[in-house]
């Protein structure tokens, strides 16, 4: 009886990385970089990729859309019908401009544009400014929303790097496109300046191949897809912001390093409540989050090195954090990530807003998916119904082991399936000691000492068995009832910024803020909260 759980279990585990990395991707090509077509938008409006790569453009609104070069150096492409698609293989270094002739002028100076950088290029062509224009002081300037311009958008517009854009209470319809370095957008409170999507719009804020910008005391909702979003960006931070009831992320960053995400909150995101990605050193921190009520309170793929999410609740998602990697975005693998005294808390919430693919993610605390050398410490993990924390393998184009992960001084408890779980070919040197638990598969999982000679450091090898199963779970996929994103409950009232409206010698442009952030990381304890378990 115990051979047969353990190989179901095993099985289980092996199934988990191969659907996850499945589940990240709902087309027919999975080596792509995707853009989503919205009415009236390019989302993101700049990418980045390889010589060679390929960006796929779905067709996410409701009229037909088409991407056309501006420079017609590269062709035109006939229309995309609503949910089709196109994939365009760029195999030259450049940038490459294109709109949509539709709804952009030719030379692509306002309405749905777009930029595909490829190779190591300097990316700052897409805006009017360049790396020299990026400042790290405040310059004085003040942009007021409404006594002095109309919209966020006019405000932003209208300022020069180093201003600060700061916005009275009220709801603002719109999606601001940020194409400054080194602003400031701040609300003068938090729950009260409401950036409302009305489920068209793309995005909250989107900063997009713009460096050093910084928003504070915001909420961001009703999205079509994100709250608020930096992509090929340097310098980016999300202070004291909340994003709820987003079509597909809460707060992203995606191909952006040197960044700070605190004090901030997200719910209702189908994907992921908070996501940094492609990105290797990050140099980025997430800190002082809650993330509940989404798909996953945190994904990060092909993102690592000087990556710490530290200090913050994951709770009631569909599965709670899980750094991954996949062929179908730069940088592979996913590494060195420090996940360190965060509460991951009962992540079984199958009435979360989810992608259909994820829903294997379900019930699980922390998913480390072909991950290398990341570091997972002192935290509080309870009240799954599958695993606390598994480290498996990913496929994707490729084979991705995990090995050189460490998992220390947790306290993971009352887990269904198992507290600690290790599987996947060549998985080696992952190292689990000080852990406080009560079950793990393989059963012997910790060693009291070093974790050299640990004979567990290697999976079970399963590869043989989960083919047929894999069909059987994506059959039975259809049988899930999800939450809708649209309709998820508002949160509770957040705290705001100190001294939001005191902005004299406050304003701090996201520029080195990495560098400039004072934590210790090495004195980050158990939360509070082990107390309970450990009484």
């Amino acid at each position: 009886m115990h051979y047969y759980r353990g190989l179901l279990l095993g099985t289980f585990i092996l199934i988990l990385s191969v659907l996850f990395f499945s589940s990240c991707d709902n087309s027919p090509s999975s080596a792509y970089t995707g853009v989503r077509m919205i009415d009236n938008s390019f989302s993101p409006p700049v990418v980045r990729v390889h010589e060679g790569g390929v960006v796929r453009f779905y067709n996410a609104g409701n009229n037909p859309h088409n991407v056309i070069a501006t420079d017609e150096s590269w062709g035109g492409y006939t229309d995309v019908p609503k949910k089709d698609s196109i994939e365009i293989v760029f195999q030259t270094e450049g940038l490459y401009k294109y709109i949509c002739s539709y709804h952009a002028s030719p030379e692509g100076d306002w309405g749905m544009a777009g930029s595909v950088v490829v190779g190591d290029i300097d990316y700052h062509e897409y805006t009017n400014f360049n790396k020299d224009d990026v400042v790290e002081d405040w310059s004085g300037q003040v942009r007021f929303v409404p006594s002095q311009y109309d919209t966020i958008q006019d405000a932003v517009d209208s300022s020069n790097p180093g201003d600060l854009v700061l916005i009275d209470k009220g709801i603002y319809y719109e999606e601001v496109v940020v194409r400054t370095p080194s602003l400031t957008i701040r609300g003068v409170d938090r729950n009260e300046v409401i950036i409302d999507g009305e489920f068209e719009k793309a995005n909250g804020i989107i900063v997009a191949g713009v460096d050093g910008v910084a928003v504070e005391n915001i909420t961001a909702r009703n999205a079509l897809l994100n709250g608020f979003y930096w992509a090929t960006a340097e310098g980016y931070r999300a202070s004291y912001v909340t994003a709820y009831n987003n079509g597909d992320y809460g707060i992203y960053a995606f191909d952006s390093v040197d960044g700070i995400i605190e004090h901030s909150y997200a719910s209702g995101s189908p994907d992921a409540g908070f996501y940094i990605g492609q990105c290797y050193p990050c140099k980025a921190v997430i800190n002082n989050v809650i993330s509940e009520n989404n798909g996953l309170g945190y994904s990060g793929t092909n993102a690592g090195g000087d990556l710490y999410i530290i200090s913050s609740i994951f709770r009631n998602n569909m599965g709670g954090i899980a750094p991954n990697t996949l062929d179908s975005e730069l940088l592979p693998p996913e590494r060195e990530s420090f996940i360190i005294g965060n509460h991951i808390e009962n992540n079984n919430n199958i009435k979360a807003p989810a992608w259909p693919n994820q829903y294997i993610t379900l019930g699980n605390g922390i998913i480390i998916a072909g991950g290398n050398n990341n570091i997972i410490k002192n935290n509080v993990i309870n009240d799954h119904d599958v695993f606390g924390v598994v480290i498996t393998a990913a496929f994707d184009d490729n084979y991705w082991p995990a090995h050189g992960n460490l998992i220390q001084d947790n306290l993971i408890i009352n887990s269904k399936k198992a507290d600690l779980a290790l599987s996947g070919i060549s998985n080696l040197g992952n190292c689990f000691k000080g852990n406080t638990f009560q079950t793990s598969f393989p059963p012997g999982i910790q060693t009291s000492g070093d974790c050299g000679d640990n004979i567990f450091s290697r999976g079970s090898d399963l590869s043989g068995l989960w083919s047929s199963i894999a069909r059987i779970v994506y059959v039975n996929q259809g049988s899930f009832e999800v939450g809708d994103w649209r309709t998820m409950p508002e949160p509770p009232l957040q705290p705001n910024m100190p001294g939001a409206n005191s902005y004299f010698n406050s304003v701090f442009p996201a520029v080195n803020v990495f560098d400039k952030y004072e934590i210790d990381y090495t004195d980050i304890k158990l939360p509070k909260t082990a107390e309970k378990y450990l009484n």
